[in-house]
């Protein structure tokens, strides 16, 4: 299958710190890549909050290494729906900072068809669940978090399917997420997370350490309405890996860049983001666009 060889291509979402996700197998992680776009650094006041994260992605192709199309004709689909539930304490704090705690669950609709082969596959079901502590900071012009998340492999997952809600494998995130508003109506936001994911004992797969900046940038319309363009720059910092050797021999690596508008509306107990990103740049990974609605409410 020249550099696209499928090992029961493994489609996870995954409802992370601010969000839920899609990734193959070999070539990206598993973080829900584009999704914080809007005041990525803010973590919210004491209480519990409810998030609902959709996801609706057109696969039109796989591209290769080269850019390339690769197997010819691929093609796809996803939706993926999570709920994530976060609890932010008043006291204690770390360094001034406001500590959090959240769980996600996601659950994934999808299918991957390789024409040139002849083979075609779906899956549905309820993905790997996320856990993770965060510890926001908050100036006037400047909102910042830290985040570690371990996302367990406890998904749907058979390694004879083309595709799997679940990915089989045990990762673990670590993030850094800023908001700037250098004038009362622009904002630029962005999340910085670095993943690592374990071997898949079913294939022994294993992905890189995968480097992922999400990020926006916003005009503040006025106290509730925004909008402004958004998007995610993805990269992979060492080789995938098979049996403990590097990948296909040249270690598979992904790197993308998409980009898209969105508009906002929220308010200190609710509020909601559509957002629509196109794939501008792909190698060893899904080519396509992206349709996000997602929701949050206080309680």
């Amino acid at each position: 299958m020249k550099r696209y060889k499928l090992y029961g291509v493994a489609c996870a979402a995954l409802g992370l710190a601010q969000s839920p996700a899609f990734a193959l197998e070999n070539g990206t992680s598993s973080y829900p890549s584009g999704i914080m776009t809007v005041m990525s650094g803010l973590l919210g006041g004491p209480g519990t909050y409810l998030y609902t994260y959709n996801k609706f992605e057109n696969i039109t192709s796989l591209r290769d290494g080269g850019g390339n199309s690769n197997p010819q004709g691929a093609n796809g689909g996803l939706q993926a729906h999570s709920l994530r539930a976060v609890h932010v304490f008043e006291t204690p704090t770390i360094l001034g900072g406001t500590i959090a705690v959240q769980a996600a669950l996601p659950y994934v609709d999808g299918t991957l068809h390789l024409p040139s082969f002849g083979i075609s596959g779906g899956g549905r079901g309820f993905a790997d669940p996320l856990f993770g502590m965060l510890v926001g900071w908050q100036s006037p012009h400047y909102l910042q978090t830290v985040e570690l998340d371990v996302v367990a492999p406890w998904g749907s997952y058979d390694k004879s399917r083309l595709f799997n809600p679940g990915s089989n494998v045990t990762s673990f995130y670590l993030a850094y997420a800023f908001t700037w508003m250098p004038l009362q109506q622009i904002e630029l936001s962005s999340k910085i997370n670095l993943s690592y994911s374990s071997v898949n004992s079913a294939t022994h797969y294993q992905s890189g350490v995968q480097l992922t900046a999400d990020y926006g940038l916003n005009y503040h319309i006025n106290q509730n309405w925004l909008v402004g363009v958004g998007g995610y720059v993805n990269t992979q910092l060492n080789d995938d890996k098979i049996n403990g050797q590097s990948a296909f021999g040249d270690g598979h690596r992904t790197n993308e860049l998409t980009l898209g508008p969105q508009v906002g509306y929220g308010t200190q107990k609710w509020g909601a983001v559509l957002h629509w990103q196109h794939q501008i740049y792909a190698r060893n990974a899904a080519y396509g666009n992206t349709l996000w609605l997602n929701a949050y409410v206080k309680f």
